[in-house]
């Protein structure tokens, strides 16, 4: 059964040749890999629970400003040597700001050569 709006809710975020490869990798591999991740969310709370996490590694976070998703507000708590960016996007920065998403990485990997 295929369930779709009659009238789109906005823009695409990509053309139907960019969503064949995500429908054909889905098709391959089923979206197990992805949902196991927040199946297992509260065993991982519970495994986590007095473990005080830092990273220590820099770090680049993207943010798309447009993302439902709110930002962490701790997220320099636990990640001591954190970069962040915000594009103009959603939550699918890759796919809705493909050229702006590899120039900040880029940028970034370059200042940590510096």
């Amino acid at each position: 059964m295929e369930i779709r709006a009659e009238k789109p809710l906005g823009e695409p975020l990509m053309e139907d040749t960019e969503l064949a490869v995500f429908v054909s990798a889905f098709e391959s591999s089923g979206f197990t890999g992805s949902i196991n991740w927040y199946r297992n969310l509260d065993r991982n709370w519970h495994l986590m629970a007095d473990v005080t996490p830092i990273i220590h590694q820099p770090t680049l976070m993207i943010y798309g400003e447009q993302d439902t998703i709110p930002k962490s507000e701790n997220l320099e708590n636990i990640v001591a040597n954190l970069d962040v960016v915000s594009l103009d996007c959603g939550h699918w920065i890759q796919q809705e700001k493909p050229e702006e998403t590899t120039q900040s990485i880029l940028e970034w990997l370059k200042q940590q050569n510096a």
